[in-house]
């Protein structure tokens, strides 16, 4: 009795999140990082909540009722907990539809994870609600707080299934939020809105206090409700993909690790800035302004620019892949803290400035677990590999940013990094290819005058042509030489 006493009170003491099997996640095989799944079941228009949609240019209601389609990897173990994505549409609030986001869910899925693509309350379409809520930014903070809400409702649902029938065979304590566009400016506010006053936005603080609180209103009803046994607090990260916040300062130390994608040259959401959403007087702060507040708190981040790309960049056929390999390498390390070598590098590049013959090498970590240091490899064919210098790791959660200059650079030189684990194992970056028109030795021709020949050495390892020019500018000899040559000049006329 006592024993099934205590047993209770642990139940009744983690019902908010929910009393469910649990067991260690597999991450054998490559799974969460590759398609280790062939195929994909879908459970569609599964109902999660209940609310009203609201035109704002009457103060007119319309009932709502919410749904979501489940995906999970085909044949799977049910014994395993999977973690969960869910994940919202994009569509400025307006339009969209959750089957927008089928390729998303589907590719997290063949990657073993449990994934959810999930309506939310939309905006009336009719012109003047639209020119109210975008004339308004107090109307379109009310808005996003209402989709907020949703999603809240379906971390409930998935907690609450994960506690009683188990149908889907998640874990309850990691469960990922995210979208695209609006559907993630919804989801950085579930994750990160701690408290219904700690956004300095009236319009925000307002809304949470008219719909019930930090969890919202919206639940299943009569014997059904879930509010307020379950609640969408502990989440385990965001997949952020062209979203924003209206105020950085709400990511503080403590909060879900954030994995990001966006256009640099967003159209949409400023990327670099806090600004205007486009057509509206909003403002959110994208990508950047995200990373740097994300960093300075210490939450666990990783951050991936589309260089030149708009708004809907990360979302076409050419990107959108790389997306999702990233974004689920980067939930693979949280999901699996044990995984070999945690360290996830975003950036490993090189310059030779003009100024002298050495190579500056800069690379940045989003992630860093149980590091211990960086060896600079290079090699001048590009395969055998030498180390030149080591870098200690700086070790940090939330990464680090690295530098190193070679010796001087002579012709062209193939580089990367060899990152070390404490346990011993390692991983290599990509390669990165510089050349430099400096030689480490000098250019000697000899002798000089010559009648017959002239030796030619320091020059660049690897092939380099030689060009023998008169005094009228014209080319009288061409050579193809390596380190050392030899220039035959007996029969060539005088001059």
């Amino acid at each position: 009795m006592v024993k099934n006493s205590y047993l209770l009170m642990l139940c009744l003491a983690v019902a908010r999140l929910g009393c469910a099997q649990s067991t260690v996640p597999d991450c054998s095989a490559g799974r969460y990082t590759t398609d280790v799944f062939a195929d994909v079941t879908k459970t569609a228009n599964v109902v999660f909540g209940y609310n009203n949609a609201i035109d704002y240019s009457t103060g007119a209601t319309t009932p709502v009722t919410l749904q979501l389609d489940f995906y999970a990897p085909a044949g799977d173990d049910p014994a395993v907990a999977r973690p969960l994505i869910i994940l919202a549409f994009g569509g400025a609030f307006v339009n969209g539809q959750r089957t927008d986001l089928d390729d998303l869910c589907r590719a997290f899925a063949r990657k073993g994870y449990a994934t959810a693509t999930i309506d939310y309350r939309l905006l009336n379409p009719g012109f003047f609600n639209l020119l109210a809520v975008y004339d308004n930014p107090a109307f379109l903070a009310d808005e996003i707080v209402r989709a907020a809400n949703d999603m809240r409702a379906a971390v409930r649902y998935f907690r609450h299934d994960a506690a009683t029938a188990n149908t889907y065979h998640i874990d309850p304590t990691k469960v990922f939020v995210g979208g695209f566009s609006a559907g993630s400016v919804a989801a950085l506010q579930v994750a990160y809105t701690d408290d219904v006053t700690e956004n300095p936005d009236a319009g925000i603080q307002a809304a949470y206090q008219k719909y019930g609180g930090l969890e919202g209103d919206t639940d299943l009803t009569g014997a059904d409700k879930l509010l307020p046994t379950y609640n969408s607090a502990g989440l385990a990260g965001v997949v952020n993909i062209a979203g924003g916040i209206n105020e950085v300062s709400i990511l503080s130390a403590g909060n879900p690790p954030l994995y990001t994608a966006q256009g640099t040259n967003d159209e949409v959401i400023p990327y670099a800035t806090c600004g205007a959403v486009y057509g509206t007087k909003y403002r959110l702060c994208g990508a950047l302004p995200l990373q740097t507040q994300a960093t300075q708190v210490g939450i666990i981040n990783k951050l991936y620019p589309i260089a030149g790309g708009n708004h809907s960049s990360p979302r076409n056929t050419a990107n959108s892949p790389q997306v999702a390999a990233e974004a689920a390498a980067f939930l693979q390390a949280l999901v699996c803290p044990a995984a070999p070598l945690p360290v996830v590098l975003t950036a490993f590049a090189g310059e030779v400035p003009a100024t002298d013959c050495t190579a500056r090498l800069t690379w940045r970590t989003a992630t860093e677990h149980n590091s211990r240091r960086y060896e600079v490899q290079a090699a001048a064919d590009g395969r055998q590999f030498a180390t030149i210098g080591t870098v200690p790791s700086q070790n940090r959660p939330a990464g680090a940013s690295y530098a190193f200059q070679t010796a001087p650079l002579a012709g062209r030189q193939y580089f990367r990094l060899k990152m070390l684990d404490e346990d011993g194992t390692a991983a290599y970056s990509p390669t990165v290819t510089l050349a430099s028109a400096c030689l480490a030795t000098p250019l000697v021709l000899a002798p000089n005058p010559a009648r017959s020949q002239v030796q030619v050495s320091g020059l660049p390892t690897g092939s380099t042509q030689l060009f023998l020019y008169n005094s009228l500018g014209e080319c009288v000899l061409q050579v193809s030489a390596s380190v050392a040559s030899t220039l035959p000049i007996a029969s060539l006329p005088p001059g």
